[in-house]
């Protein structure tokens, strides 16, 4: 799909506008998008809180992830995948940013083709990200990460620029609670990614410390694949095995 062909948000009521320019994009605190709009720092705002997604036939729908304070259309909130087409409003909580959904339009000699016609499909836009109506911010795919835990084999995997592992489901996106892994904390360790596509780790703090690589960790250090974690023990040693943004 041409980059003509990719629907934009617009956080009301002026803008900027972000285009999506992957198959799906989340909303919250815990997003890319959260440095450039100060709205998602409102307190009603989950960390991922709503996805806009498309659909194997080509239509897009807003899924909330199950956030605190709701994902909201038309005073309704969603419970289940609402369909979007052109010009639907939702709001992140009640009172939350608002966001309103644009499917691309052009017109050439009169006539207007709307995403999906042949006609569309063959027209070129350019599209620079300055976060303009014409040239809107780029928003897209979210990073991802899989591991391996080296002594039982099990493969952890979470999308997000901020992923924290821990004991805590209400807060660890990589979740390790067997009951002879009680030396992880609840919040352990985190991961970012940055811009430039670099991952840093920090250890939260933890009750019993972090390694990356044999050495201790402290601060931010830089993340690659083939990268050893350990948290609290050896006995939950933790091999990097994609890190893909």
């Amino acid at each position: 799909m041409p980059d003509a062909a990719l629907p934009k948000l617009k956080l009301l009521p002026g803008g900027p506008f972000f285009e999506i320019d992957w198959d799906s994009l989340f909303l919250g605190r815990d997003c890319h998008l959260a440095q450039q709009i100060a709205d998602f720092k409102n307190k009603v705002v989950s960390n991922r809180h709503c996805c806009v997604k498309k659909a194997k036939d080509g239509r897009w729908t807003l899924e909330d992830l199950q956030s605190t304070n709701g994902t909201w259309v038309g005073g309704k909130r969603l419970d289940q995948p609402f369909p979007l087409t052109s010009g639907v409003v939702f709001s992140l909580g009640r009172g939350g940013p608002t966001f309103e959904f644009i499917l691309p339009v052009v017109e050439d000699a009169g006539k207007t083709f709307l995403e999906g016609s042949p006609a569309f499909e063959a027209t070129q836009l350019e599209a620079k990200p300055d976060g303009s109506a014409e040239r809107p911010y780029k928003g897209g795919r979210t990073p991802e990460v899989r591991l391996r835990h080296r002594r039982t084999g099990e493969e952890f995997h979470a999308k997000g620029y901020t992923i924290v592992l821990g004991r805590d489901p209400a807060a660890a996106q990589i979740l390790i609670r067997t009951d002879d892994q009680k030396h992880i904390s609840g919040r352990h360790a985190e991961l970012q990614f940055r811009s430039g596509g670099q991952c840093i780790i920090r250890d939260l703090e933890s009750r019993n410390g972090s390694w990356l690589n044999g050495q201790v960790l402290k601060g931010e250090q830089p993340l690659k694949v083939g990268d050893l974690v350990v948290l609290g023990s050896q006995m939950t040693t933790l091999l990097v095995e994609a890190l893909e943004q």
